[in-house]
């Protein structure tokens, strides 16, 4: 399998960090806050004007994201999104936040210039489950998150929910199918590994020091929070087995849905699942940089800068970060040989990158099969006949 690179006319997903790696709560297992940020600060409308001069009219999926998105303010979104609303190419415009800053004049704003902008909100599942998002006190969140899903629904936005898989979260399948049930504007679910390993917490609040210095004081191993690939793949079945019985006409479930889509010969569009990989997305912070994909956790994810690229084709193919381009080629070029690599796609080079040499290396690889077997099973239960295929 060789690693697909983007064409000119190819459509890209951008995430805008629009308040670096600020946030109004402090999540345990956040991946921005393990990032140095030299010079955090807003997203501004010449950074962002800037950067879409540099992608011509090519598609783009935008994602407004953080930290935080919305800690931005109003008035500074506002200034964003008539840079956004001017572009000249196909855009579509999503947003992920934890809607705890979420008020009627935020809809207003958004209903006035993209109002089919597509919200996805961070729960981590039941209560209990959710106790690593934290705030600056090392206090729950998920009162404050339950009260933006409901402004939500009340103002007729259907949402999807991202979903981070921690240990809290593995024996609670039932649970979080039947929470996920109680809110009918929940159109798209998608259940995010949390496979932290050998990563390194950077700041440590005075509220949430103990917690974190607990959790992952040495930065050496699995994350207090994480779960293995074998855990998370098997939370991902049992919640596979429930919605394929009682849930699967109210709301799509991410990755299982993807795989449906192979087994029928269907595009997949789904990073961790298809061709369409990292290389498709890239990120654009405050001070102008432009990474690679977010998640990508090595110590230096920079493809480019605002002020010195004129078009995104200079710097897409990874021109100037060779390292990162020869890392992600040799993961997919492994995955050649394996029995399930029309499937797997070769699975999230985010993670696999963070996993090399690692005890869970091999284990990533053979915990996806048990996933794609596994739901290639109950699809032949209920009367579906996947291709052979993977």
């Amino acid at each position: 399998m060789e690693l697909k690179l983007p064409s000119p006319a190819d459509s890209l997903t951008v995430v805008l960090k629009l308040a670096g790696s600020a946030c109004n709560i402090n999540c345990h297992y956040c991946y921005e806050k393990r990032k140095p940020y030299p010079d955090e600060n807003w997203l501004s409308p010449e950074t962002l004007g800037g950067f879409l001069a540099a992608c011509g009219n090519r598609p783009l999926r935008i994602v407004l994201h953080g930290g935080e998105p919305l800690l931005i303010g109003p008035r500074r979104m506002r200034d964003l999104l008539v840079v956004l609303r001017a572009y000249p190419g196909p855009l579509e415009l999503t947003m992920q936040t934890n809607a705890m800053l979420l008020t009627d004049t935020w809809v207003d704003l958004f209903d006035e210039f993209f109002p089919d902008i597509d919200i996805g909100v961070s729960i981590d599942g039941p209560r209990s489950a959710n106790a690593y998002r934290v705030d600056y006190r090392d206090l729950p969140t998920f009162d404050k998150v339950l009260r933006g899903i409901d402004l939500l629904n009340r103002r007729g936005k259907t949402i999807a929910l991202c979903v981070t898989v921690t240990n809290l979260l593995l024996d609670q399948a039932s649970e979080t199918m039947a929470m996920i049930e109680q809110f009918p504007h929940v159109r798209a679910v998608r259940l995010s590994p949390c496979l932290d390993y050998n990563v390194t917490t950077l700041k440590f609040p005075k509220g949430n020091a103990a917690s974190l210095t607990l959790l992952n004081g040495t930065g050496q191993g699995a994350a207090g929070w994480a779960t293995t690939p074998a855990e998370y793949a098997r939370f991902v079945a049992d919640c596979f087995d429930l919605w394929q019985d009682r849930y699967f006409q109210r709301f799509v479930l991410e990755p299982v849905f993807s795989l449906l889509l192979h087994f029928v010969g269907k595009e997949v569009t789904l990073t961790d699942w298809s061709l369409i990989k990292e290389p498709f997305i890239v990120a654009l912070y405050p001070d102008g940089t432009i990474g690679a994909s977010e998640e990508i956790s090595t110590p230096d994810a920079r493809i480019g800068s605002v002020d010195s690229v004129t078009s995104l084709d200079e710097i897409l193919h990874f021109q100037r970060n060779e390292p990162l381009a020869t890392a992600m080629k040799d993961l997919m070029a492994a995955c050649s040989s394996c029995s399930h690599a029309a499937v797997c796609s070769g699975g999230s080079l985010a993670d696999r990158l963070r996993l090399v040499s690692t005890t869970w290396e091999a284990e990533y690889c053979s915990a996806r099969k048990l996933l794609i077997d596994h739901v290639r099973e109950g699809c032949e239960r209920h009367g579906l006949e996947p291709r052979a295929a993977g």
